[in-house]
């Protein structure tokens, strides 16, 4: 008799423990299948309307060249039609990007520098003046070679593709 009430005792006490185990992980939320394609800058933000507890990814499309002694890294990155590259001088020179062939920098928009710099409409890949960073929207599919104007011999490429 005293085997029987242990026996139940036992019995009761790992019926509890998997009750209480599985009662605890259904309050814990599975985690929801989730994919970003990486490019470099993402955050995540509560999706409009989506059940609590989920999330969804935001995904910033585009690249960044930096631009040191050593010249611009990384020296070519491809993107998408429509996307940013933003160009940061780590503070090693001074940058003035610009389309080659230097010093006219006429190939991205066929007009030379001296008819588009000030680019008040935002078509020429030039920077136009130095600064400590610049961006630039690609909206034309191809190769596109550019150069620092202060020294143009540090060089770099942009593919765009459709």
């Amino acid at each position: 008799m005293k085997y029987f009430i242990g026996i139940i005792v036992l019995a009761a006490i790992v019926l509890g423990g998997w009750y209480y185990s599985t009662s605890q992980s259904a309050l814990v939320p599975a985690p929801q299948d989730q994919q970003a394609v990486d490019t470099g800058v993402s955050s995540a933000m509560p999706a409009p309307g989506a059940p609590a507890g989920t999330v969804e990814m935001e995904v910033k499309k585009g690249a960044t060249v930096t631009y040191s002694s050593s010249g611009f890294s990384p020296a070519s990155v491809t993107i998408k039609k429509g996307e940013t590259v933003t160009f940061v001088d780590e503070g090693t020179g001074p940058m003035w990007v610009a389309s080659a062939v230097h010093p006219d920098h006429t190939a991205y928009s066929g007009t030379t520098r001296s008819a588009h710099c000030p680019d008040t409409t935002g078509t020429a890949f030039d920077q136009c003046a130095t600064g400590n960073s610049y961006s630039f929207t690609f909206d034309k599919v191809g190769t596109w070679h550019y150069h620092n104007h202060v020294a143009a011999s540090d060089t770099g490429t942009i593919v765009v593709v459709e």
